[in-house]
């Protein structure tokens, strides 16, 4: 029997993606009103899964989404909370090594769970599509890497128009490549929790606790950006970029 993940297209999902997205295109919409496109990719997903395999795989995606059962082994709750946030006190440090004002630093924390709360429940919206519905495909045809490569690309195209509207030119460069980089990042923990996307929008919520939140310095993706790519690099390298699973001094 062929595979379930080989017979979804990717591509027409990523089309989908994008014809829903038109409006906030169009009318040019920078957030907080781009939000409104995070749930897209769940829209996506859940429309081309509804015709290949009916309601009971609409149902089987979504419960895709608290699949926590599927990370076996535990210790991948470490990079699944703190990788970003490690990144984050890193960026702090580099800049102040840089020489970069920074008045004081600020830490919201009664409106931590808030912010926690809010981001996973809009990265369910997009990882049930990117993760659930997209992955799998990308990978049976490709492998790990390249797949983690487009589905980076893809990720990052659709947020420019909302990107490139708020913010300088550097600054949207600079955050293309960290989402590319990111999603590599993310193709390796998918594989090392035994395809979780719950894991994904765990990921995914404690990415945006990293750049979101004003904890008073400003996010430089471009600093970001140097990070991530060593951290890529070192992934890579470890585990290798057919399946980022398979660690080389296991």
């Amino acid at each position: 029997m062929k595979n379930t993940a080989t017979t979804l297209s990717p591509w027409i999902f990523f089309l989908l993606v994008f014809l829903i997205s038109l409006p906030v295109y169009v009318f040019g919409l920078v957030p907080p009103y781009s939000l409104l496109m995070v749930f897209n990719p769940f829209i996506a997903a859940s429309i081309l899964t509804c015709r290949k395999t009916g309601w009971d795989g609409v149902r089987r995606l979504w419960g895709r989404s608290f699949d926590y059962k599927q990370i076996r082994r535990k210790i991948w709750y470490l990079p699944l909370i703190f990788l970003i946030s490690a990144m984050t006190i890193l960026q702090y440090g580099l800049m102040r090594l840089m020489g970069v004002s920074i008045p004081g630093l600020q830490f919201p924390l009664l409106m931590m769970p808030v912010y926690f709360l809010v981001f996973f429940l809009l990265a369910i919206g997009e990882e049930v599509g990117w993760s659930g519905y997209a992955l799998d495909p990308l990978q049976d045809r490709w492998g790990a890497l390249p797949a983690g490569i487009i589905l980076g690309t893809v990720w990052a195209l659709w947020h420019l128009v909302p990107y490139a509207l708020a913010n300088a030119p550097l600054w949207v460069a600079g955050q293309c490549v960290v989402t590319v980089l990111i999603r590599i990042l993310m193709v390796w923990l998918y594989n090392n929790t035994g395809r979780s996307v719950f894991g994904m929008i765990l990921f995914h919520a404690m990415i945006n606790m990293g750049s979101v939140p004003d904890y008073g310095f400003l996010y430089d993706p471009v600093l970001v950006s140097v990070i991530l790519a060593v951290a890529v690099a070192a992934v890579v390298f470890l585990w290798g970029p057919v399946t980022l699973a398979r660690y080389r001094y296991a």
